[in-house]
């Protein structure tokens, strides 16, 4: 008896590229989609010379890059780390990739360099119980620490800015400000940014620390003029 399947008929006399198509969608349909679970750069803030390490954890095969190039990066496994060394403000690109490529999933992250102008401080998230304060004292306050995971240790202070509607006192080390609303302290300037930073609200006379931390609506913030040795 003659058959009725040619070469181009899979079972039961379907065509072989239809049994393909189907497989190669059912293939696609049950495989997990590519997820970045973290993708960082520490320290994000560094000075042309520096090293940073890159950290990553994916469930594919990655392939890393940067702008403007970086050597020795490329195709990694899915989850590890990398120390590179960088020449100025990087990007990093990260791209998990699944079903031969098909599937892919892409972020980035920057390493800022100076001279740069950058925010810090403390916002007191409810519950978090960040300020200390006394009428004893007479003052509001908090800390913020700068160490390797923020900034690199060569970023040195330039000027530093009272971004709040109070008048401020600013501690580093052996260094003290009074800051008004707005102005810069000059007595910081040369310093690692690296450090304990002590931010302290003076409180008026008969105001209470509930009102002190409602003016300054539950944060403290100052902006620190970056630089870099040369």
């Amino acid at each position: 008896m003659r058959s009725t399947q040619g070469p181009w008929s899979g079972p039961q006399g379907r065509p072989a590229g239809l049994l393909v198509s189907v497989l190669f969608a059912v293939l696609l349909g049950g495989c997990p989609k590519p997820h970045i679970h973290r993708f960082t750069t520490s320290p994000p803030v560094a000075c042309p010379g520096d090293e940073v390490t890159l950290r990553w954890e994916t469930n594919g095969p990655v392939r890393l890059e940067s702008n403007p190039a970086v050597a020795k990066l490329g195709s990694k496994d899915d989850s590890g780390q990398q120390t590179v060394t960088v020449s100025g403000p990087t990007t990093f690109r990260l791209q998990v990739s699944r079903v031969f490529g098909l599937k892919k999933e892409m972020t980035e992250s920057e390493v800022l360099s100076p001279p740069k102008d950058l925010k810090y401080g403390i916002v007191d998230a409810e519950g978090q119980g960040r300020f200390t304060c006394s009428t004893q004292t007479g003052a509001l306050e908090s800390t913020f620490q700068l160490d390797g995971k923020d900034i690199s240790p060569n970023v040195r202070i330039g000027r530093v800015t009272n971004m709040n509607a109070r008048t401020l006192v600013i501690l580093k080390g052996e260094a003290s400000e009074t800051v008004a609303e707005g102005a810069n302290a000059p007595g910081f300037e040369g310093q690692p940014a690296q450090g304990l930073w002590r931010l302290r609200v003076p409180l008026d006379e008969g105001e209470s620390c509930e009102d002190a931390l409602e003016s300054v609506d539950g944060r403290l913030l100052i902006k620190l003029q970056l630089s870099c040795p040369r």
